[in-house]
């Protein structure tokens, strides 16, 4: 790339596994000779966005994350458990439909009566087996981790001092994992705050900025079949997550949305296919980053054409749909 080109900022969004894309993204870049000069992430991207900026070295992250993937320590955190008590019950006949009301009932009674259903020991430590014990200033690519301070109702974007407690940080679940404690505030998943964070790769640096959304996708079913209560409340916090999250990728250049939106957060065991759409978003994107990025070495206005900024791949896939 020539050497006036803008510097370019990756920032990852959350999603759980559906996060897994974000290695195709970064796959993609790599290969095409796009540097990342700049990388945030909050929830599952702090943690592809941590593991890329320690080493800059692809085959290394892709080896690091099927390796922890595989591990006995990820298996005994049990996400699979908690993503099949969650996901809609498709097998048809009362039988069927009794156990499964049953099963979750089970769930919901000790989700809501425990802070997580996994321990912090267990969490932190499937995050110190991809994450050495360093501090920002010594990663190779400039980094940073969004968490959400549910001690003050903020956003905390964190860039310096160690890095591991970051990540616990930007990625803990909440209900699933615990609250992470760190200076004087108690930190959950950075995408309650900031669902993909453009602001704070901008702030490192960053002239250019790829937003890659791998949010739920807003799942359809009619309002009137939508049973209780509480499935009532998570469609106006989808709505919520939704507004929001388009309203912060429009600061984005370029937006990427691998067609991941229909998978769980817990869905580990389809890390090859997520990594393969992260890779096909990303290529279907490229004629867009490339004019953006020649824009930008032009010395053209702050602002792309719409036409250009939009070109955002496919929209999220609704909920539940392949």
């Amino acid at each position: 790339m020539t050497e006036n080109r803008p510097r370019i900022g990756l920032a990852l969004g959350g999603g759980g596994a559906r996060g897994l894309a974000h290695v195709g993204i970064i796959k993609v870049l790599h290969r095409e000779g796009i540097p990342v000069d700049a990388i945030s992430g909050a929830s599952f991207g702090s943690i592809v966005a941590a593991v890329y900026a320690v080493t800059e070295d692809v085959d290394h992250m892709c080896a690091e994350v099927e390796r922890v993937l595989s591990s006995d320590r990820f298996h005994k955190a049990k996400l699979n458990f908690v993503r099949h008590e969650f996901e809609e019950e498709r097998r048809i006949g009362l039988i069927s439909n009794l156990k499964n009301y049953l099963k979750k009932q089970l769930f919901y009674s000790v989700a809501f009566r425990v802070r997580q259903l996994v321990s912090e020991a267990e969490f932190t430590s499937i995050i110190d087996d991809l994450i050495p014990p360093l501090e920002f200033h010594e990663t190779r690519i400039p980094l940073a981790c969004v968490a959400t301070d549910i001690s003050h109702g903020a956003e905390m974007v964190l860039d310096d001092g160690p890095l591991r407690p970051a990540v616990y940080g930007s990625s803990a679940i909440p209900g699933v994992f615990p609250p992470i404690q760190y200076r004087g505030r108690y930190l959950v998943d950075g995408g309650w705050a900031n669902r993909v964070p453009i602001a704070p790769v901008r702030a490192l640096g960053a002239d250019l900025v790829i937003g890659v959304d791998i949010s739920e996708g807003f799942d359809r079913e009619p309002v009137e079949n939508l049973k209780n209560g509480l499935e009532l409340l998570i469609r106006a916090n989808a709505v919520t997550g939704r507004l929001l999250c388009d309203l912060q990728l429009a600061d984005a250049d370029v937006v990427v949305r691998p067609r991941v939106g229909h998978l769980h957060w817990a869905a580990f065991d389809r890390a090859a296919f997520c990594i393969r759409e992260g890779e096909r978003a990303m290529e279907a994107a490229l004629p867009a980053l490339r004019q953006a990025i020649a824009h930008h070495a032009g010395g053209g206005s702050e602002h792309l054409d719409p036409l250009i900024r939009h070109t955002k791949g496919s929209p999220p896939t609704p909920s539940g749909k392949p």
